[in-house]
């Protein structure tokens, strides 16, 4: 559970209730606890009053909740971190047509979701500026995601059976998450309130097709609750030029959850999730057209060289040089994930929750001339005790373990010899993390929250293949502060360190290297983050603003050694700055329309810049307003970003890629400042079926329209030119439109 801000601010006379706290905690968007019963009246007053319509929620409070595990939470005695976090809900994600996490965070305030290769389409998700190595994803709450999901798997994570995404940004944002340097993304499971049925069903164009099945099923005691979700989604290659070279890849998900929660007595809960994600990118060569099937680009040699006719990435590959397999990107992956949790009320006092999760994931990849394949397996235990010492102050200490190895081989084509010869990726590794960790949530009155921890982490990395190792242990202190100025206006700071072990290539480029790749980091990532926020809550409107920096230590980098690229440790400091400001308006008379709207801004230091191989969002303004009434929802949706200059970001060499291979058309000094439109609208047929429409990028705005190709040829310092697929700064993909039906039974 988390602080939201929107939480309502109860205040109450000192005479009559002294040593009474109130806490507000959210999932999904609202859900409350009260401590006293006379709180619940005072609620009740307050919420008619200071409350906006649509967030009144208090007659689904419930005091006396059977579970353990809602009882617990509800009188906060079961919680995470006090910190500012943003929370997408079920209805968001059904707002935007979400299938998938990355979709689902999507312009976020803070979220930049940024795609790093137009044939392979791998995302990266980055919290207030940070890289997508800076993420931490969690799945309820505990960080068993694999290295490899922060390349494709927030594309592969369906939203069946979620009911929420909790982001919660800056290092420290998790107390067992140290190497959250940019922040957290927490994808919550859909917890079954009754019997239900839910199927939702869409296609569209560009092969766009989305298939989502969830069962609740809630016993008649209550005690035990089940929830099965299966999802499968698909959409094709993207080639606006026609060059027979996608501009977006083809896109393949198919996965299958399970969850059971049972309270075996009233002071025990277990509960028990499964999971399998399969997921597969094509990229490279159109289906259809440069190539007949995916086994048949894959089954070719390369040829003696890839290139395009006339020198020009506008133009189709030049099939006298070049096969399918040149240009061929196609990644299967694979994940396995088993998680338990107990928890236990001792006392009044005291409870504890035992956490156990295994993950085995796998890629296996195609990469042009090479091969890639990973085999990753994670173990992860948690034990925590939470204590109540006083009214005032509430204790957690635990101990966390996290293993975590990975197995990597590969191929690369021989030329010479005409054949395949294997090469070791030089990055398998074994990660040991041991840590202790302490917080005190102390609460010295009503409109004041104090929450102080301290993580001591025993690590020990064991690079396989290279004889080299890392064994340190680090403390990693946090705090974070809330303030109630008044009913309406909150404050929160956090102050959090961080570090992380640079562990793969992977975590800096995602393999498109024909003379393979090797890791030699030497130091250990380490962060100091700040962050503030001010929040106004009122009748019809919530505004907040925000401001946060972070300094990164011995940020990891790419460097040529021995003509084969390398992950490396640099010996400076980064620094990234980010500020927000989001609001929402409730008007109409029955308060059915809303409009809503962030404004941000990202600043980077030179340090910094001179690590992107894609150049980074500065500013983006995005503007909603949605309609729900008379059995109808609509919702529009504008995001606009801005331009960048190329020379603002030399190591990107932005300011040095050309269309053609004599380097004499210059893709530009800068990229231009654009907008996007997204549209869906939805219609209740009964309380039970509803159907709907929409369109993604309803203009059909692409970088590649503008004249200006995802592909490029840059200098290969040897009097020649070699062509790439990173230069990226605007959308890849055009428009797709859309219909479906739900059914809820």
């Amino acid at each position: 559970m988390t602080f939201d801000d929107t939480a309502i601010k109860l205040a109450a006379t000192k005479h009559l209730f002294n040593n009474l706290k109130t806490k507000v905690y959210t999932t999904m968007n609202q859900n409350f606890y009260l401590k006293k019963l006379p709180f619940a009246i005072c609620a009740t007053i307050l919420l008619n009053s200071q409350v906006h319509a649509d967030d009144t929620v208090l007659p689904a409070v419930n005091v006396q909740s059977k579970g353990v595990e809602e009882r617990l939470s509800n009188t906060g005695r079961l919680k995470d971190d006090v910190v500012q976090t943003e929370v997408v809900s079920k209805h968001d994600m059904e707002k935007k047509q979400a299938g998938s996490i990355a979709q689902t965070i999507q312009n976020e305030p803070g979220v930049r979701v940024s795609t790093e290769c137009s044939m392979c389409g791998v995302k990266r998700i980055m919290l207030n500026g940070l890289k997508g190595e800076h993420t931490t994803l969690m799945i309820d709450g505990v960080p068993n995601s694999s290295m490899l999901e922060g390349f494709y798997g927030f594309d592969a994570l369906p939203t069946a059976g979620i009911s929420s995404v909790e982001i919660s940004r800056g290092a420290g944002a998790a107390l067992i998450a140290p190497e959250a340097i940019g922040g957290v993304v927490n994808v919550i499971t859909e917890k079954p309130l009754k019997d239900e049925l839910e199927i939702d069903l869409s296609q569209g164009t560009e092969g766009y097709r989305k298939y989502q099945l969830v069962g609740k099923k809630l016993s008649k005691d209550g005690r035990t609750r089940a929830l099965i979700a299966g999802q499968t989604d698909n959409i094709d290659q993207y080639d606006q030029d026609d060059n027979w070279i996608n501009e977006a890849p083809k896109l393949e998900n198919r996965s299958i959850m399970a969850k059971i929660w049972h309270d075996f007595t009233p002071n025990d809960a277990v509960s028990f999730r499964i999971a399998d994600q399969q997921s597969e990118v094509f990229g490279g060569p159109m289906l259809g057209k440069y190539t007949q099937s995916k086994p048949d680009a894959a089954s070719q040699a390369p040829g003696s060289g890839a290139d395009f006719i006339g020198g020009d990435v506008g133009n189709r590959p030049d099939t006298s040089s070049s096969t399918p397999r040149d240009w061929l990107e196609n990644i299967k992956s694979t994940k396995q994930e088993y998680t338990a949790k107990w928890i236990h009320e001792i006392n009044s006092d005291w409870n504890t929750v035992l956490t156990g999760s295994h993950v085995h994931s796998t890629m296996d990849a195609i990469y042009e001339g090479v091969t890639y394949y990973a085999d990753q397996e994670i173990y992860y235990f948690d034990a925590k005790a939470n204590y109540s010492a006083t009214d005032k102050h509430f204790m957690t200490f635990g101990i966390d373990y996290k293993l975590d190895t990975t197995d990597t081989d590969g191929t690369t084509w021989n030329s010479g010899n005409k054949t395949w010869e294997a090469k070791s990726p030089n990055d398998a590794y074994r990660n040991n993390n041991i840590a202790l960790y302490v917080r005190d949530v102390w609460t010295p009155s009503a409109n004041l929250e104090v929450a102080a921890a301290l993580r001591a982490d025993k690590i020990d990395v064991d690079f396989v293949d290279q004889d080299r190792k890392f064994d340190e242990t680090l403390l990693a202190p946090r705090l974070h502060v809330r303030y109630d100025h008044s009913l309406n206006w909150t404050s929160r700071l956090s102050l959090g360190q961080g570090y992380r072990v640079p562990l793969q290539f992977f975590e800096s480029e995602h393999g498109i290297i024909d003379q393979g790749f090797a890791v030699d980091v030497d130091k250990i990532e380490k962060s100091n983050s700040a962050r503030y926020s001010l929040s106004f809550t009122g009748v019809k409107s919530d505004v907040t603003a925000s401001i946060s920096t972070t300094e990164v230590q011995n940020l990891s980098t790419l460097e040529e050694i021995n003509g084969v690229p390398t992950l490396v440790s640099t010996d400076f400091t980064s620094v990234v700055n980010h500020a927000d400001i989001s609001g929402n308006y409730t008007f109409g008379k029955h308060n059915h329309w809303s409009i809503n709207g962030t404004i941000e801004a990202f600043q980077y230091d030179k340090n910094y810049r001179s690590t992107f191989s894609v150049i980074p969002v500065e500013e983006r303004i995005r503007l909603g307003l949605d309609y729900n009434g008379h059995g109808w929802e609509g919702n529009l949706s504008a995001t606009w970003i801005g331009s960048r200059d190329y020379k603002d970001y030399p190591d990107s060499g932005y300011d040095k890629h050309y269309d053609d291979a004599a380097l004499t058309k210059l893709k530009g000094s800068s990229s231009p400042d654009y907008y996007t439109v997204d549209a869906k609208l939805g219609k209740e047929i009964t309380k039970s079926f509803s159907v709907y429409a929409g369109v993604n990028n309803l203009f059909d705005y692409t970088q590649t329209s503008e004249g200006n190709s995802p592909l490029y040829y840059e200098d290969d310092g040897e009097g020649g030119a070699a062509w790439d697929v990173v230069h990226l700064w605007g959308p890849l993909r055009g428009r797709v439109i859309y219909g479906g039906i739900k059914a809820t039974f």
